[in-house]
């Protein structure tokens, strides 16, 4: 907590403001504060708000300030600040929490410095005390009994001001004191120790006329406002510049270094990182050390420059900037540097010391006492930076690197990061000009994307559009977008990122070198440690290490950490590009091509694993033989644990694994890995990707057009069959099977009579959405005479539920029974939990549709009892919301509502628009069943919408048949013959069950 006087009248408390009121109640809490500790009486409170004027109701009034200002402390958490006492109230606060009170702190332990002769500790501890002022005190409070005290705190704060200024001449400090006191002075033109002082000041800098005129001018202000003459101490200095006397010129002859170079004029965003570096390098009575690491172009020297710029006034002993070369083969030594730098402290003539241990020692006594910083850039390791490191209080350090140098103890490391996409496109504006990048901003945000955030990269490519007037952002955008050369764009001048990632490289011992390019060569936007294991066919522990070493050279980065809890690095873009140059530069073809199949071979294992593990209840994909790799256990658990958390966190890298097989031309391997991941993650659930469909797009176009080009007509095959499925997932049936029959062609010509099987399974499966449910049989029933000769009992199981659901359909009951049973059977024979739990869920809708609802609700229980276990969201609501419409046909309406509701929100949350569709349908008869006919019709409605966009006729036409029934309550008989009808023909066309139910049971 904090409370404030020294300026407006404020209470903090945890970052955030305290409302106080108005300036009556700040001037009771102020008049509290003041005597913090201390009884005050009501009389005086009075006295403090209203002067010598207060109302009749002034001690009521009085009481009701307290109350609000209690009010609001115990509203922000605070203990108890205003305690009643018998002779009014006082204020009880935690020490050091009051501004006035370490102000006065501060000025003592300045003045007792300066005493001693630290003029240096006294000038730096003084200018803190300043820092805690935020203008006139007690502000706020109006035009109270407060305003003598607000003036002598005034008065005090020039007085400190006054001597904060003396110490720093007595210090030696000239530069920045003579525009402050020319401020000063004009403010406060008849204080003369701020005269006396610019005078110094200017002589000091050599300019003993201006110092004369000064004098003059504050004589002149002296007899014509007040009528008096200057003071003795003003005409003493006045006549020691006259005579030039060598007493003036006091520790000004030593002029403080001001080595910084200037920092860039379009210095951009950082404000975290500057405030942390405020805050570190401002404390007082301690020796800070920051090290800002990064790689190569982000911007260490840049935000280094800045903050030392910034807090150069904290620092008036000066800035020394020393330049390590720790990128380059010929780094600076502790001996060379020492060297330097005592040459620019010690005395002309004065001799160096000729042991390293030597400088240090006299290096640090040199800055002991003082307060300058001291910027080291481009540090190479702990061990060039340690020995010149000050070692006592005042002075701070700022150190760049590219590596971290965690060994520096008691460093405060500022690991810097790319810029965030706006401050990149703002970076690129000021070098480019404003109007060049807003006419155009999709294309400066390409260019920024492309540059990955890198402000050395959005530097070049400001550069190079401001050197080519003809040049559009667009022009640029496109030029960049080609990988293969954008390294070569991003040069101008002497600055060119490639250069920069390269003297990283150079410093990297043999095996980081190598790690480096087959990670590179991958090409994966982020890694577990497993992948660069197999990459570099190492042991995990030694990968390890060499990554870290990466990752302290600033040429890797740890992205995030998965949901097992495993560490996923990543490799900026640029770098990524780097190393992939490196790789095909120096490492054979058959080690590169071997490097992929290895890692490929491996995500191709661990899919395997998982379909072994978590069978999905349909036909398997299979991978060809011996292209799986087995990885460690290490990796394979985690994937088992969450199969589908560990395909979220493998997405991106999965497709760009496909896309680099496929542009090697690894034809097989990219295959087979893009059929992998479409079974795993689109036949068990389509869900396992954030957008699926999206994501196989990219995997199949990667490996179809390999496989064409290679002529593998048995890929080929594969991976229509794999775009059928996943069309079919994506609830478009009709693509489904123009895919599936192209498929289906191709396996019979290469004689591929598994694929021919699997594919006739597709076809039927999605001839039976749509209603085909003769043809659904035709083409089921030849997959399960190919699946019978072939052994497979799983797959002949998924054929039997899909030929159990078709006769249901159709309303033959005792083939339906006798197909659904033998479906259970054979899953349990090789214990396929979740085939299982789809014939469960089958078997329910059996009895439901002949009336057997309790069984139906019972059946519909033991599904879930076993999707739930598995963490599939998808066919726990599809099993929910038959268990609701069991209850609903049992009567059991307020059990039903509450659970349809939560599956509609999952369906729309998974996008499944068929199971949206149902639910709806179910959520409309529960409405029409409680005779709620407006709800009902208008979610049957909606319902029908979904039906005719997916082109689901029978479907559609049981949502019409129940809102034919909506309309007949409603009184309107001919619509409701009319949507009857339509449905009664939907059925007769389709060989529903339904059409034979409703000739014979007609409900109105």
């Amino acid at each position: 907590m904090e409370f404030r006087l020294l300026g407006p009248v404020e209470v903090w408390n945890d970052g955030r403001q305290i409302a106080l009121g108005g300036p009556k109640p700040r001037a009771l809490l102020a008049t509290l504060l003041l005597d913090a500790g201390r009884a005050v009486g009501v009389e005086r409170l009075m006295e403090a708000i209203w002067q010598e004027n207060p109302p009749p109701t002034a001690r009521g009034v009085l009481q009701t300030y307290v109350a609000s200002l209690r009010r609001a402390f115990d509203g922000a958490g605070l203990p108890e600040v205003i305690v009643s006492h018998r002779v009014g109230y006082l204020a009880r606060i935690p020490p050091g929490t009051l501004d006035k009170d370490v102000f006065e702190r501060l000025v003592d332990q300045g003045r007792q410095a300066a005493r001693t002769g630290g003029h240096q500790e006294a000038a730096g501890l003084l200018r803190t005390a300043l820092a805690l002022w935020r203008g006139p005190a007690l502000g706020g409070t109006g035009d109270t009994g407060l305003r003598p005290e607000a003036i002598r705190l005034e008065e005090l704060r020039l007085a400190v001001l006054e001597e904060r200024i003396a110490a720093d001449l007595a210090a030696g400090g000239v530069e920045g004191l003579i525009d402050e006191l020319t401020q000063l002075v004009a403010v406060h033109p008849i204080r003369e120790r701020l005269r006396r002082d610019l005078m110094v000041a200017l002589y000091r800098a050599g300019r003993q006329a201006d110092a004369l005129t000064i004098y003059q001018q504050g004589r002149q202000v002296l007899i014509e406002e007040l009528g008096i003459d200057p003071g003795p101490d003003l005409r003493r200095t006045y006549e020691a510049i006259l005579r030039s006397d060598p007493a003036l010129l006091g520790a000004a002859r030593t002029v403080a270094p001001r080595q910084l170079p200037s920092a860039p004029p379009d210095f951009t965003a950082r404000e975290e990182e500057l405030a942390a570096l405020r805050d570190r390098l401002t404390r007082p009575n301690t020796m800070p050390v920051c090290v800002i690491c990064g790689q190569g172009g982000i911007g260490k020297s840049a935000l280094a420059l800045r903050a030392g710029h910034e807090l150069a006034h904290f620092y008036p002993d000066g800035q020394l900037h020393v330049e390590l070369r720790g990128t380059t083969h010929t780094p600076a030594t502790p001996a060379e540097i020492l060297g330097r730098l005592l040459r620019e402290l010690q005395p002309p003539g004065a001799q160096l010391p000729a042991t390293v241990e030597e400088r240090v020692n006299r290096y640090r006594t040199l800055l002991a006492g003082r307060r300058k910083l001291i910027v080291l850039d481009d540090a190479g390791s702990e061990a060039q930076v340690r020995p010149l490191l000050p070692s006592a209080p005042g002075c701070g350090v700022i150190v760049t690197s590219r590596n971290r140098l965690a060994g520096l103890d008691g460093a405060a490391l500022i690991d810097l990061g790319t810029l965030p996409a706006e401050a990149s496109v703002e970076l690129l504006a000021q070098i480019a000009g404003h109007e060049r990048v807003t006419v155009d901003l999709d294309a400066a945000r390409h260019i920024v994307a492309r540059c990955g955030g890198l402000p050395l990269a959005l530097r070049i490519a400001g550069a190079r559009l401001a050197s080519r007037r003809q040049w559009s952002t667009r022009r640029l955008a496109d030029r960049l977008a080609d990988e293969q050369h954008r390294l070569d764009e991003l040069a101008a001048g002497d600055q060119e990122v490639r250069a920069s990632i390269a003297l990283s490289y150079a410093m990297l011992p043999a095996a980081e070198k190598t790690a480096l390019r087959r990670l590179g060569l991958l090409g994966l936007p982020s890694f577990p440690l497993w992948v660069a294991a197999t990459a570099l066919e190492t042991g995990l522990r030694q990968a390890e290490q060499l990554l870290e070493q990466l990752v302290d050279a600033s040429l890797l980065e740890e992205a995030d950490v998965d949901a097992a809890g495993q560490v996923r690095y990543r490799l900026h873009d640029l770098i990524r590009l780097f190393a992939t140059e490196r790789a095909h530069a120096e490492e054979p073809v058959a080690e590169l091509t071997a490097t992929v199949c290895r890692v490929l071979g491996g995500w191709l294992w661990l899919i395997e694993r998982l379909s072994q593990a978590v069978p999905t209840g349909a036909i398997p994909m299979r991978a060809a033989p011996g292209l799986a790799r087995p990885v460690d256990d290490e990796a394979t658990r985690p994937a088992l644990a969450d199969p589908h958390a560990w395909f979220r966190s493998e997405e991106e890298a999965l497709i760009a694994g496909v896309e680099l097989a496929a542009a090697m031309e690894l034809d097989e391997l990219a295959i087979q890995l893009a059929c992998a991941v479409s079974a795993a993650a689109f036949e068990g659930s389509q869900y396992i990707f954030d957008d699926p469909f999206a994501a196989w797009r990219r995997m199949n176009d990667a490996a179809l057009t390999v496989a064409r080009r290679m002529d593998n007509v048995p890929g080929e095959a594969a991976l229509l069959a794999g775009l059928g499925h996943l069309h079919y997932a994506r609830d478009s049936f009709a693509e489904s099977r123009q895919y599936l029959g192209q498929a289906l062609s191709l396996f019979r010509t290469t004689k591929d009579v598994r694929g021919e099987a699997t594919t006739l399974a597709g076809l039927g499966e999605a001839c039976r959405e749509q209603g085909y449910l003769a043809e659904s049989l035709h083409f089921l029933g030849q997959a399960g005479t190919l699946l019978h000769d072939l052994a497979d009992t799983a797959a002949l199981a998924h054929v039997k539920r899909l030929s159990g659901t078709v006769r249901l359909e159709r309303g033959d009951y005792p083939a339906s029974w006798a197909d659904l049973t033998a479906a259970l059977e054979l899953y349990q024979q090789v214990g396929n939990r979740r085939g299982a739990g789809l014939t469960l869920r089958s078997m329910s809708l059996y009895h439901r549709a002949r009336d057997e609802h309790g069984m139906a609700a019972e059946l519909c229980e033991q599904a879930l009892d076993i999707f739930r276990p598995l963490g599939d969201r998808l066919m726990v609501a599809y099993c929910t919301r038959s268990l609701a419409k069991a209850w609903l046909r049992l009567g059991e309406h307020d059990q039903a509502r509450q659970p349809l509701e939560e599956v509609l929100a999952t369906m729309r949350a998974l996008q499944d628009r068929w199971g949206e569709a149902c639910t709806l349908r179910t959520i409309g008869e529960l409405d029409l069943a409680e005779g709620r006919l407006y709800q009902a019709r208008s979610r049957l409605e909606e319902s029908l919408r979904l039906w005719e966009a997916l082109r689901i006729r029978p479907f559609q036409a049981r949502t019409q048949r129940d809102l034919a029934l909506v309309h007949r309550a409603f009184g309107d008989d001919v619509t409701a013959d009319a949507i009857w009808s339509e449905a009664l023909e939907t059925f007769r066309l389709h060989g529903c069950r339904e059409y034979d139910e409703m000739l014979k049971d007609k409900p109105y």
